[in-house]
């Protein structure tokens, strides 16, 4: 880019850095203007969208190719692009590099439908906000990646019927459904034999409902990269670990603090996803917890589901429904029968975490020898109302309110 030019968006950006370091970055003249003093005022071009969704590119590829665009700070280099794609997709029009982006019209919603798997994989390329996709039964092999961005008043739709199966063909072998874009929502289809079921990294307000999740190698759900404000709802899932029982759980939040610097790029980055909804869903026959809630992560909510023969292995500290490692919890309004020691359990793994959740009117049916809320943390504010329990301990190790 040559000439002197000021980059403004408008939307904030106070999600994704701090405003000041932003702003600094975006104000700051490019090229031959820092040494000729306040640059100059030029008009700035009109460039036509059809669509928010090529906004959101263009912004997608000013961030990723920052030397055409503007200069950028190192704590806004470590933006994930797509998030600032989002949020252009939200506004409707950008402008950035002196260049105002201003969508044509709206892109019309149109509903594809699907019966093998490269139509599949065209139609996750292809798909633009409001748009669905359609599963016809049947099965359809591969490793598949839904990387386009929904928004809030359009997310992106793939629905099927529980004969419409996603597959990589073996338990040691991908993720089924790898969902990088945000704003999807997930239905009524099945996934089946892959190393991992349904993965979801950098995904926020993704909905996954009424899908059965089953014999995976790993785990069968992963929220993980700082998706935030993701729902899994009414869903069955089950048979998990079966390649690698110390990996089984059925849904993970987050990361462990182990694996920070290989999933956020930093160890001292925490994996952030935040308010993750777990509710109404049968969770059973996982060999790791149903449940295993990462350190690093804040807010959620687990209430209405149904366990059963989870955390039995033992591998890797698994014993247990549930393990919660993160702050600010709600446990609320589960149930289920048999596990090797306690129905939940709560753990400080890193200082600081694994503190402020609350366990309320959740119910042991049997086969729960331990507690049914076994508080292991060091970090305060963890809270259990008294009931009575069905587990062999009692309620807790420590008092209840």
């Amino acid at each position: 880019m040559t000439g002197c030019c000021r980059c403004h968006l408008p939307f904030s950006v106070d999600a994704f850095v701090p405003s000041t370091t932003f702003r600094s970055a975006l104000s700051t003249p490019t090229g031959s203007c820092r040494s000729r003093g306040p640059p100059e005022v030029r008009p700035v071009r009109q460039s036509s969208c059809s669509t928010p969704q090529e906004a959101a590119d263009f912004v997608l590829h000013s961030f990723t190719h920052p030397s055409r665009s503007f200069p950028l700070s190192p704590d806004t280099r470590r933006l994930s692009p797509r998030r600032i794609a989002a949020a252009a997709l939200l506004t409707g029009a950008v402008a950035v590099a002196g260049v105002v982006l201003t969508p044509g019209p709206a892109h019309a919603a149109t509903v594809t439908n699907v019966s093998t798997s490269a139509q599949l994989k065209t139609a996750l390329g292809n798909a633009k906000p409001g748009d669905t996709i359609h599963l016809t039964d049947g099965t359809y092999t591969g490793k598949f990646e839904a990387s386009s961005v929904g928004t809030g008043a359009a997310p992106i739709t793939l629905t099927g019927s529980r004969a419409a199966v996603l597959t990589t063909g073996s338990t040691g072998s991908g993720y089924a459904l790898h969902v990088t874009g945000g704003h999807w929502n997930l239905t009524g289809f099945r996934v089946d034999k892959a190393a991992k079921g349904i993965v979801l990294d950098d995904s926020d307000y993704t909905v996954i409902s009424s899908v059965d999740v089953g014999h995976i190698g790993q785990e069968g759900v992963h929220v993980r990269h700082s998706s935030t404000n993701v729902v899994l709802r009414n869903s069955y899932v089950h048979d998990t670990g079966l390649t690698s029982a110390s990996y089984g759980e059925g849904v993970y939040v987050g990361s462990a603090n182990s694996n920070w610097s290989s999933v956020m790029g930093s160890s001292s980055s925490p994996d952030k996803s935040d308010n993750v909804l777990i509710q109404d869903n049968r969770i059973e026959d996982n060999p790791a917890e149903a449940i295993d809630i990462k350190e690093g992560t804040t807010g959620g909510r687990i209430t209405g589901n149904t366990f059963r023969h989870s955390g039995y292995s033992g591998d890797n500290s698994a014993d247990s429904w549930v393990d919660v490692k993160g702050n600010g919890y709600s446990v609320s309004g589960n149930s289920g029968s048999s596990t090797l020691e306690d129905a939940f359990q709560v753990h400080s793994v890193l200082s600081g975490w694994g503190g402020g959740n609350d366990f309320a009117g959740n119910t042991v049916t049997g086969g729960v020898p331990g507690y049914e809320v076994n508080n292991a943390s060091k970090t305060a504010g963890n809270v259990v109302h008294c009931k009575t329990s069905g587990a062999g301990s009692g309620l807790t190790n420590k008092g209840c309110k």
